[in-house]
């Protein structure tokens, strides 16, 4: 009985990770806070943000993010040193959006 008890609470704690989507996850964060500047009408540092294929290909600096490791992102780099979006702009990334943005990243296979 204490067996099955702490089989059923295990299960019970074991939720699935869900998976970051970039169209349903991502972008979303990017069209509010980085798209305005880095998007289809201005490229600050010749920057697309709004395709994954744009961001692995960058900028001026070269690619904004590095598929499976965030920490060695640009974009993550500069968001947390709030360098980006620039301080006067609002609205800011969230932390919460920050991890997000790492989790999606650190997921990517090159």
């Amino acid at each position: 009985m204490i067996c099955g008890l702490a089989a059923d609470h295990a299960c019970a704690d074991d939720k699935p990770l869900k998976a970051v989507d970039f169209e349903k996850d991502v972008l979303p964060i990017f069209e509010t806070k980085c798209i305005r500047c880095h998007g289809a009408k201005r490229r600050g540092g010749k920057l697309d943000m709004r395709s994954l294929d744009a961001l692995r290909a960058g900028g001026v600096s070269g690619p904004a993010i590095k598929a499976g490791n965030s920490r060695k992102s640009l974009l993550i780099e500069l968001i947390h040193f709030n360098e980006m979006p620039p301080k006067k702009e609002n609205p800011r990334v969230t932390k919460e959006e920050l991890e997000l943005l790492r989790k999606w990243i650190d997921a990517l296979v090159e």
